[in-house]
């Protein structure tokens, strides 16, 4: 190998042959398996109300998706037409009131639609794949001939524990379902479908009427099944059981109106679980304007304090860069901003929009680690105990209107055990 440097002698690290593969170059799958998609089932009910999703147990389970179809209407004018009418970006999530999940016999956690929308794109592998996702979750439609063919569909991953709409390198492996003596139960509950339909305030011809149900909804999912079943772990007794760790546990969001003030504000973060918290991350909604409400107003002079210590500490709208330097995805997407034809400059019939720009805010505790498939290192976060947590931000402008909605991740595990299953935190 010749005379070696000083460098070389000095740095720390084992030889690695980048020429000849080896034993600790190659690996292979030691137990292998087959992915399907050939199990789903339909909504019982295709308006507003809950639907179950029930999975008895079937070896491993990946993605959960649920899959919308708007009603098609060939009528160009009438009641039975889209004359008039828009649904904004995204609006298979704004149709998603909220979603839960039971493993078996564990505990019941409850998501909203809003906050999936975010888990969603901040687990995504690239920004292309982000904004595809969104893309995929409703197409934004504001002409008649915008509501047909592809863009009536919507696909609405959901954001579960066991899951990831990570589809790189930092895919969790499945949910050994094998384990569990009792199915796994998946809820949605969809808010009126009327609700995420607007009417212009001048439209050309007759307005059409917003639909009260959908063509179709349905859950479906990934499976995972081993060549040989044999070869799989059986439900354990009491006193033994397998611990699956969780890419993460978002808690459910928290809502805090905030002041009518374009001067910096303070804001008390509560409703902690003991646990250790990987991060906090919030977005800001203008609930004065129900069709942009994906449309986040980004704050200024950010920062996070934990019984007066500051942990982060935003000056501008640096929360951007910050996350930029700490992430694949960055904590924005592509949207679009509706705007009714009768506010548009010139004015116009019907609806208009303009692309946006839009932004949430990301604040880790966690040192900056990327997962790999297969394999999963917990990277510990802060243990939020009886102390006060406090968010201190300025917005924009003074609005009465701005409400600032947060979710916690947590560091956790599913313990399955005796057939059945509970989180650890």
């Amino acid at each position: 190998m010749g005379d070696m440097d000083l460098q070389s002698k000095m740095r720390l690290g084992e030889e690695v042959d980048l020429y000849y593969y080896n034993s600790k170059t190659l690996e292979k799958q030691s137990i292998p398996a087959l992915q399907d998609t050939r199990f789903y089932q339909v909504f019982p009910s295709l308006g507003a109300g809950s639907s179950t999703f029930i999975y008895s147990p079937d070896q491993g389970v990946s993605d959960i998706i649920v899959g919308i179809k708007l009603p098609v209407r060939t009528a160009t004018t009438g009641a039975a037409s889209y004359n008039g009418l828009a649904v904004p970006k995204a609006w298979g999530y704004q149709l998603i009131n909220r979603i839960s999940i039971r493993y078996g016999g564990s505990s019941q956690y409850f998501w909203t639609g809003d906050q999936i929308f975010v888990e969603n794109m901040r687990e995504c592998s690239n920004p292309n794949s982000r904004d595809d996702l969104v893309a995929l979750g409703g197409a934004e439609m504001k002409t008649v001939a915008d509501f047909a063919g592809d863009q009536l569909f919507a696909y609405v991953p959901l954001n579960l524990p066991h899951s990831s709409s990570n589809s790189s390198l930092e895919k969790p492996n499945p949910l050994p379902s094998e384990l569990l003596n009792q199915p796994i139960v998946v809820t949605v509950e969809l808010n009126p479908i009327s609700s995420i339909f607007y009417t212009a305030t001048t439209v050309t011809g007759a307005v059409g009427v917003a639909p009260t149900l959908l063509e179709d909804a349905y859950f479906q999912v990934r499976q995972v099944h081993a060549d040989d079943m044999g070869r799989l772990m059986r439900p354990m007794g009491n006193g033994a059981g397998y611990s699956f760790p969780l890419k993460s546990f978002y808690q459910n969001q928290i809502d805090v109106r905030l002041g009518n003030s374009a001067a910096p504000q303070s804001v008390v973060l509560t409703g902690f679980r003991a646990g250790s918290v990987r991060s906090i991350f919030f977005w800001i909604e203008d609930t004065a304007d129900a069709k942009n409400k994906y449309c986040w107003v980004l704050p200024r002079d950010v920062q996070l304090t934990y019984n007066g210590t500051v942990y982060q500490y935003y000056r501008g709208t640096a929360s951007q860069i910050w996350d930029l330097l700490g992430t694949d995805v960055p904590s924005n997407y592509n949207g679009s901003r509706l705007i009714d034809g009768a506010d548009a400059e010139p004015a116009v019939a019907g609806w208009v929009s303009v692309p946006e720009r839009i932004n949430w805010v990301n604040m880790p505790f966690s040192q900056v680690y990327e997962q790999l498939s297969a394999s999963h290192l917990m990277v510990t976060g802060k243990k939020i105990e009886n102390a006060v947590v406090n968010l201190q931000l300025t917005t924009p402008e003074a609005k009465d209107t701005y409400v600032l909605k947060a979710v916690y991740s947590y560091n956790a595990l599913l313990f399955m055990s005796a057939g059945s299953a509970e989180y650890l935190f």
